[in-house]
């Protein structure tokens, strides 16, 4: 069988970093770095500490994501991709292919005033891709009084700029509680496409507000992020077909919307106790 991104089990992948920049400015930590990926290579965090990894070069050939809440799959990074892994999220992915080129923000949840960021793939924001790749380039030289003192000023100007982008607002005129209704529309929409690559955006539309309004609505709606809403649905739904069915686990899961057998038995032995094949056997005892 392929390789999947780390599931906890097998042994993890080494990484082949080429170059590696290393800045502290104030709360904002900075990694600038380059990796050889023409063996598969483990990415992965679960921190305290939301993680922002803008893809700045190189060519990947295949890249498996696997979140704990959020967006998984297959997926290729292009020029100016921003991964998003907000903090206590587990995050793996597997990547291969020639190098990448890349920069790593570690951002402290009380930088962003404790807003909570939602899981993301493939997020463009141009301030930040350019703030980056500059950062990159300054970061090579280490010793340059000059560079070192342009670096301090760029960390600082993307500081303020994932405040102002992320943090939670005050509330607009606009709708910002979802109805009886809006929240039977949501469930439909997302029961009934299990295996859909809900987007934020899409479900937003739905009931007629923007990500950050929705977000905070379906929260205080649901209890739970849209995530963490959609995981639980497809847990439930892959759960009910584990008793009421013959099924294989890997059809199952599958057809329930995970990305991977994998990445479905590792969420789903979270959230139950037990494994998927265990569960079937004690719910039919």
């Amino acid at each position: 069988m392929p390789l999947q991104a780390w599931d906890g089990v097998r042994p993890r992948l080494k990484r082949a970093v080429v170059t590696y920049n290393e800045a502290q400015i104030g709360q904002l930590g900075i990694i600038a770095a380059s990796e050889n990926l023409t063996e598969p290579t483990d990415w992965f965090f679960a921190e305290d500490n939301h993680k922002i990894v803008i893809h700045l070069d190189g060519k990947l050939d295949r890249m498996e994501c696997s979140f704990s809440v959020g967006p998984s799959g297959p997926t290729l990074p292009k020029r100016g991709d921003i991964w998003i892994i907000p903090a206590g999220c587990r995050y793996a992915a597997l990547a291969q292919g020639e190098r990448a080129q890349f920069v790593e923000l570690t951002v402290p949840t009380v930088l962003l005033a404790d807003a909570a960021l939602a899981a993301r793939v493939g997020y463009r924001d141009d301030f930040l891709f350019g703030a980056a790749s500059r950062l990159y380039d300054l970061m090579e030289h280490p010793q340059d009084e000059i560079a070192g003192m342009a670096v301090q000023a760029i960390s600082t100007a993307l500081s303020a700029h994932l405040l102002d982008r992320f943090r939670i607002t005050k509330p607009s005129t606009r709708k910002h509680r979802l109805s009886e209704k809006d929240r039977s529309l949501l469930g439909e929409a997302i029961k009934s496409q299990l295996d859909a690559r809900h987007s934020l955006g899409a479900l937003a539309a739905l009931v007629d507000m923007d990500v950050r309004q929705f977000t905070d609505a379906f929260r205080e709606a649901f209890g739970l992020t849209p995530w963490q809403y959609v995981v639980r649905a497809r847990l439930d739904n892959a759960a009910q077909r584990l008793v009421q069915s013959d099924a294989a686990v890997t059809e199952i899961a599958l057809s329930a919307g995970f990305a991977t057998p994998s990445h479905f038995a590792t969420t789903f032995t979270r959230h139950f106790g037990v494994s998927p094949s265990r569960y079937r056997s004690l719910m039919e005892s």
